[in-house]
């Protein structure tokens, strides 16, 4: 069983736009969710979202990794879902930027198969493929 959520998205903005939407705390809470996000590796940060059930709406973080204009990485536990870890890697391509996104940690019948589809929908087909790009053309 696969447990992890793998993308790779290749947008038509520089390295140094997508990087800013990644790691200040007002932009990711535009186009992600609202949270108190600090780029420091150790800052230990929330998520927030309408509640439902089994769910209170937080999503409980911490920065794992950071390498300015390169990786991101901070560990996501929220409602049933615990030890998964969210990643994204850039890498310029001329005047592009390619996205590799990892969502890894799906472990046990729940996650794998209830939770993972429901995230996987949410980061292919909402997050990364609408509100990202809009949000980077907007900005």
């Amino acid at each position: 069983m696969n447990k992890s959520i793998k993308l790779t998205k290749v947008y038509d903005f520089p390295v140094e736009k997508i990087w800013k939407a990644l790691t200040d705390q007002k932009a990711l809470s535009e186009w992600l969710m609202p949270c108190d996000f600090e780029p420091k590796v150790g800052h230990k940060f929330q998520f927030k979202t309408k509640p439902y059930p089994g769910f209170d709406g937080i999503t409980n973080c911490e920065v794992l990794e950071l390498k300015e204009n390169e990786k991101l990485s901070f560990s996501w536990n929220g409602g049933s879902l615990k030890n998964t870890i969210v990643s994204f890697t850039l890498t310029p391509q001329n005047q592009q930027t390619r996205l590799d996104f990892e969502h890894s940690g799906f472990e046990g019948l729940v996650n794998n198969f209830i939770v993972k589809k429901i995230l996987s929908n949410g980061w292919r087909n909402k997050i990364l493929t609408i509100q990202l790009p809009k949000y980077l053309s907007n900005d």
